[in-house]
């Protein structure tokens, strides 16, 4: 189990980042502005965007490396995907500030709230952070969390600082960030525009060496069907002693796209070897039914996984946002729980 920050290093987290409130930020920067902090302990940066502008949200996205920023990008980008799928761009290596309302914290929360003695009064104006990672439910930050937040939220605050006082010019629009780093000829922090690089994004993409199993495959008559697979997430929370934080209720899913029906399925656990589960719905519906005309997935994750096998057998592979025989039952799904 994690260990939990004590109350003094809550109170340095706390600290800091009211200093940041009080800039008001979001009158600054829209969510797509991109401020790039360049850490020497960190071996990718730490893109932050501030939320608010638009008066409705506030908060502070925290993206550690370029994977966590190119799923930044793809959920501004993605405009046709259910809700709550969404949330596989922004479940793993980011951490959120929000300033939010008091019904929205844990009962911990508020606690160590009450006993740093902070008057938080009215909407949008009660701080807590949230964790994301693969497999779990958002979730409060724990002692190695609040350190390491707290080192970036005053490296943030100094670049806010630098950037109003000193009035610099970044052109957001034209693809600049504003970059906080460590100058060594200077031998200073500095606060400056720069160009917003963005590394091409590797996935993984499994490579089946069983050939008599490839060889079975392809020899598979193609079929007029079309499947849908998905690693779905259904929007439920679930809470189990054995982890120190709640779980997302998640799915592997194999459908028929057009009878809609649920052909395998498998809810998984945050320690699953999911691409194994992927391959065993695959591979066993090939060898028992065909090769499907068209295998649809919901994202590039996904897509990946299955490229090499579908290319091999000859299999249409696509990916499409919505797959309406997964959505309707993860929709049934969540309105009988």
């Amino acid at each position: 189990m994690k260990e939990k920050a004590t109350l003094e290093e809550w109170k340095e987290l706390y600290e800091v980042t009211v200093k940041i409130k009080e800039l008001n930020p979001w009158k600054y920067f829209w969510d797509v502005d991109i401020i790039t902090l360049i850490l020497p302990e960190n071996e990718e940066p730490v893109y932050c965007s501030v939320m608010g502008r638009g008066g409705e949200f506030y908060g502070i996205g925290f993206y550690f490396g370029f994977d966590a920023l190119d799923n930044f990008y793809k959920i501004i980008e993605t405009t046709d995907m259910p809700p709550q799928q969404i949330q596989r761009f922004q479940e793993d290596n980011v951490i959120i500030c929000y300033f939010g309302d008091r019904e929205e914290l844990f009962k911990e929360e508020l606690q160590i709230v009450k006993d740093l003695g902070l008057k938080f009064r009215g909407r949008n104006n009660w701080i807590y952070f949230r964790s994301f990672k693969k497999g779990y439910a958002p979730y409060i930050l724990n002692k190695e969390e609040v350190l390491k937040q707290t080192a970036i939220m005053r490296h943030l605050l100094q670049a806010l600082k630098n950037y109003i006082e000193e009035d610099i010019v970044v052109n957001f629009e034209e693809g600049e960030t504003l970059v906080h780093k460590y100058d060594k000829q200077k031998n200073e922090w500095v606060t400056l525009a720069a160009p917003l690089l963005l590394p091409q994004r590797k996935y993984l993409i499994p490579i089946l060496k069983d050939e008599l199993l490839l060889s079975r495959m392809a020899k598979q008559p193609t079929t007029s069907a079309e499947i849908e697979v998905d690693i779905a997430y259904l929007n439920t929370i679930i809470r189990d002693k054995e982890y120190d934080r709640p779980i997302a209720g998640r799915i592997c899913i194999l459908a028929d796209s057009k009878s809609g029906m649920i052909i395998d399925q498998h809810i998984l656990s945050p320690e699953d070897n999911e691409v194994q589960y992927v391959f065993d719905m695959v591979i066993p519906y090939i060898l028992n039914m065909g090769k499907p005309k068209k295998i649809f997935v919901r994202d590039e994750y996904l897509f990946h996984l299955l490229v090499d096998l579908c290319e091999r057998t000859k299999i249409g592979l696509h990916i499409k946002s919505r797959l309406n025989a997964i959505d309707y039952f993860i929709e049934e799904f969540v309105n009988f729980r």
